[in-house]
């Protein structure tokens, strides 16, 4: 998943690996997989060269929970940036089906 956040994979790929009824939950904002393919493709553009760590998951049944760091240096950014997020979500049958995701805002590395 996290392949096709960075470019390293094709938002196509996303078809295989979400359900058709895919619903995530980004603070009060909700999305389908079709959103979801646009908030990606926006994402790369505004944030090229990112890479993100997984720092921490937990696994309760069907829900999986990820604490992570997204981290970029680029000309425009020198010093670096960092975002934090926590992602919850609910898997059937190996594929995702919901999710709900907040991020801290891009700042300076800390």
């Amino acid at each position: 998943m996290l392949a096709v956040w960075t470019g390293m994979a094709d938002l196509a790929d996303l078809d295989s690996l979400v359900t058709p009824d895919y619903v995530g939950f980004i603070g009060s904002r909700r999305r389908d997989l079709a959103r979801l393919k646009a908030d990606i493709a926006a994402y790369r553009i505004a944030a090229p060269g990112v890479v993100f760590s997984i720092e921490q998951q937990f696994r309760d049944g069907d829900h999986l929970a990820t604490r992570l760091t997204a981290h970029r240096v680029d000309a425009a950014h020198p010093k670096g940036e960092t975002i934090r997020g926590l992602n919850i979500s609910r898997w059937q049958n190996g594929l995702l089906a919901e999710e709900w995701a907040v991020w801290e805002s891009f700042g300076a590395a800390d």
